[in-house]
């Protein structure tokens, strides 16, 4: 269970919510509940999670079996954050040295993730569906085919307010998946 996992690690650093909110930039109601496995925090808010405990995001993921260049179809085994209604599977190889971390992502209808920003970059690429890309001040509605990248340290967010699911091929830098 992530909660459970960051809510040990936490205490075993001694930290408190609200010093892990500080590092973060996520609210300590939201920590409490993600702590408690009442809220699903996304890929990206699971990553500032790991900064601020020091620790990779990759400790709260299911890895890869072995280092590879190819990641076949058949292969791939999509999760999700515990209760989690978002299903993500990793697109990318592992190898030593890489950077980049392209997932396959299907936001269920009517999702709405929480206002975030971390360092790197992201890359969406929309293949089904329709998504809203909130990027500071500004509203973007992407469609199928339809793509955007921008730099991940702006507050940014992304919804799913339609009735179907939307799949999306999103990259981030950098990686956290190690």
């Amino acid at each position: 269970m992530i909660g459970k996992k960051i809510h040990t690690l936490r205490k075993a650093k001694g930290m408190t919510l609200q010093q892990m909110s500080d590092v973060s930039g996520l609210s300590v109601s939201f920590l409490s509940q993600v702590e408690r496995d009442l809220a699903s925090p996304t890929v990206t808010s699971l990553v500032n999670i790991a900064h601020s405990l020091e620790v990779q995001a990759s400790y709260f993921f299911p890895q890869p079996p072995e280092e590879n260049l190819v990641v076949r179809s058949y292969e791939r085994h999509p999760f999700k954050l515990e209760d989690g209604k978002i299903v993500y599977a990793r697109l990318g190889g592992d190898f030593e040295g890489r950077t980049l971390e392209p997932m396959l992502v299907t936001y269920p209808p009517e999702f709405e993730s929480e206002w975030i920003s971390h360092p790197g970059e992201e890359f969406i690429y929309l293949l089904e569906g329709q998504v809203k890309v909130f990027f500071d001040a500004l509203e973007y509605t992407l469609n199928p085919h339809d793509s955007m990248h921008l730099p991940s340290n702006h507050s940014h967010r992304i919804c799913n307010s339609y009735s179907i699911p939307a799949q999306v091929i999103f990259v981030n830098t950098p990686r956290f998946l190690d």
